[in-house]
């Protein structure tokens, strides 16, 4: 494995396979899909969103009795959605679950659930994920075949990351969610600039012409 991590005294690397259990989803063919109010969210890879939050903007339903034991797929607070099957530059995209749903997922997506959340915490599982996915490490390390590239669960369990104290991965979380809600904040005030400013524009050049 090419060295990653420069870790400072005290944090360990771990793997994976050591720290969470795996579960793949399934396939459902699309002429299985169903209406929202027949079926079950069956989530897909572009419900994993960049932003390392799961995204329901779009949601594909299947019936609800497709497989026996459908129920396992449910989603709780803290497990981690990782994206197993895409392109090579989204292959390894992940999201934090923040809220319980009911639901099934793909094949294309393997589940992560944290053995002991008193050592682990998933949201410093997931945001160690995404950085491995940001700075290209699956992207060279996944299989590829034409128009696709992907993770297996046995690499998947190989991986490692960094395993700081149980106190020091939430303080590091903390730190980034208030940075982030503070992005989130300023891209907003942005957008509603810009809006204002494009109003502005238009009002200039309808008066120009009254």
């Amino acid at each position: 494995m090419v060295k990653r991590w420069v870790l400072p005294e005290g944090w360990e690397i771990a793997r994976l396979g050591d720290l969470v259990w795996l579960k793949t989803g399934f396939a459902c063919a699309k002429k299985n899909l169903v209406s929202q109010e027949e079926g079950l969210p069956h989530l897909r890879p572009f419900n994993i969103g960049t932003n390392g939050e799961v995204d329901l903007s779009r949601v594909y339903y299947i019936p609800r009795d497709f497989r026996d034991g459908i129920d396992q797929y449910a989603l709780k607070p803290g497990h981690v959605l990782f994206n197993n099957t895409n392109s090579v530059e989204l292959v390894g995209k992940t999201a934090l679950v923040r809220e319980p749903l009911q639901c099934s997922f793909s094949n294309h997506i393997t589940r992560l659930t944290v053995k002991l959340p008193e050592h682990l915490d998933p949201a410093w599982l997931a945001l160690a994920l995404r950085y491995l996915w940001a700075t290209g490490y699956f992207a060279e390390r996944c299989n590829r075949w034409i128009g696709q590239a992907g993770i297996n669960t046995k690499m998947l369990a190989g991986v490692e990351i960094p395993l700081p104290s149980f106190p020091e991965q939430r303080r590091i979380v903390a730190y980034l969610d208030a940075v982030q809600a503070h992005i989130t904040t300023l891209r907003q005030a942005q957008e509603a600039a810009a809006a204002e400013l494009e109003r502005l524009e238009q009002a200039i050049l309808a008066r120009a012409f009254r």
